[in-house]
């Protein structure tokens, strides 16, 4: 069979050890990045094994989030230590302080946005809109809808989409 790909979690302050999730027991490859505490390591990254299959990826830098109150990892650092490790196609999956700090970075090649018509009682502003993902370098190719929702794909100027049909990709 294909080995399966190598799962890497960003949790800057650890909070994953705190639960039972299967992502620390199910034996797949596991990177989980966090920020380093102060005088954890001299280098801007350690690696700390924690069985056959999870790391503890340390990381001295951050950046503050959208919103100035909390740091989160640095993409740059992430994606500079998934290199070294073979890793340099990766999917960002997450929340939207980590979306934005991928594109902010711009590190995004491509994004694939889903926009569902659904009405939060307490919404949680997102801070991406057109001006966000066209400030980080991508232009929109395309869209479709898929059981109701808008999928919006967009691309780094000048980068092919991997599929001339936009929903068959990834």
């Amino acid at each position: 069979g294909q080995k399966q790909p190598t799962r890497v979690v960003l949790d800057p302050s650890l909070k994953i050890l705190e639960g039972d999730y299967s992502v620390l027991r199910d034996g797949f490859e596991t990177l989980i990045y966090h920020l380093q505490s102060e005088g954890q390591g001299v280098d801007d990254v350690t690696t700390l094994d924690l069985g056959d299959s999870v790391k503890l990826v340390g990381v001295k830098e951050s950046v503050p989030r959208i919103n100035n109150s909390n740091r989160h990892l640095s993409p740059e650092l992430v994606l500079k230590d998934l290199s070294s490790r073979g890793l340099d196609h990766i999917m960002v999956e997450g929340g939207p302080a980590t979306a934005r700090a991928f594109l902010d970075a711009g590190a995004v090649d491509r994004a694939i946005l889903v926009r569902a018509p659904v009405e939060f009682q307490v919404p949680v502003p997102a801070g991406i809109n057109v001006e966000t993902l066209l400030k980080a370098g991508l232009e929109m190719i395309g869209t479709t809808e898929m059981g109701g929702d808008i999928v919006e794909y967009w691309t780094r100027k000048g980068l092919l989409w991997p599929n001339p049909e936009l929903s068959m990709w990834p």
